[in-house]
């Protein structure tokens, strides 16, 4: 967790330098549609002890859309992206035994802003002159729900796992620290509209974007702590779970990551190409 933290910032100073050798500036704004995906506790492959991205689970994916603002300095671009999505998971997408029965499912309504610097390592004259890399820092809001009976409760404030009447136990925070990161590839859509193919992973320092985390804790403390509601949400296996039999996996938190496309077009009164982020002036002779 804090390697990454370090070498987001690391290489987000690194860029901010190389950019200050650039005379080439322009600004642009962007429209994203995309589709995002969950790697937590629920759901996941029909792979036994699958880790991280093995685990995804494609009848999770749902939409994603997102608006951005960019400073293009040189080959290095400086972008604010506001994203909004729900992440999904379900037990019943899945065909391993401990979890089909646990028999849990979530949709988990998220938000994200976020400030990324964008980098391009080859030259404007190379085949992969479109290339990026990016990394940043960003914050979320989540908010975790199941259904029961056609209504969806939000999760949190019933303390699933306890957090209402253990003590020392708190609710989860639903703003979090997020580390976008990834790498996509820009193509030119006439002169000042360009064409984002993007892949966007998400490193978050929170276990319970589907409120699942630790061990069951007691039905009829939670009923009481929390409503009948609350402890019909916790266990909805069929057999029941024990009071501390193992309900998640708290020794790693959850994460999530996008692909979309993102469509970029220049803005102000100086006009570049925003594919190879250089200026090419239309008359070059009338220049004051």
């Amino acid at each position: 967790m804090v390697r990454i933290s370090l070498l987001s910032v690391a290489l987000l100073s690194s860029l901010i330098s190389f950019g200050q050798f650039n005379n080439h500036k322009s600004w642009s704004y962007s429209f994203y549609l995309g589709a995002s995906n969950m790697v937590g506790d629920l759901g996941g492959s029909d792979v036994s002890n699958a880790m991280a991205f093995q685990d995804i689970d494609l009848q999770a994916t749902r939409p994603a859309l997102g608006i951005s603002i960019q400073r293009h300095v040189g080959r290095v671009t400086f972008a604010g992206n506001l994203v909004a999505t729900q992440l999904v998971g379900n037990d019943a997408f899945t065909s391993l035994r401990g979890r089909n029965q646990r028999n849990l499912s979530v949709r988990t309504d998220l938000v994200e802003l976020n400030a990324q610097a964008e980098f391009y390592p080859f030259s404007a004259r190379s085949k992969l002159s479109g290339f990026y890399v990016n990394a940043g820092i960003g914050g979320i809001y989540f908010q975790p729900k199941a259904q029961y009976d056609n209504t969806w409760y939000k999760l949190r404030p019933l303390g699933t796992e306890g957090q209402n009447y253990i003590a020392g136990m708190q609710p989860y925070n639903t703003f979090n620290l997020v580390i976008p990161f990834g790498y996509g590839y820009k193509f030119p859509v006439g002169r000042f509209t360009t064409v984002k193919l993007d892949v966007g992973l998400r490193k978050t320092f929170t276990d319970y974007l589907d409120d699942v985390s630790t061990v069951y804790a007691d039905p009829a403390q939670l009923a009481e702590s929390g409503g009948a509601i609350a402890a019909t949400l916790a266990d909805r296996s069929v057999q029941g779970y024990e009071v501390g039999s193992q309900r998640g996996g708290a020794n790693r938190n959850d994460s999530y990551f996008m692909v979309g496309i993102k469509i970029a077009r220049t803005i102000g009164s100086r006009k570049f190409d925003d594919c190879t982020n250089f200026e090419i002036p239309l008359h070059r002779s009338k220049i004051r």
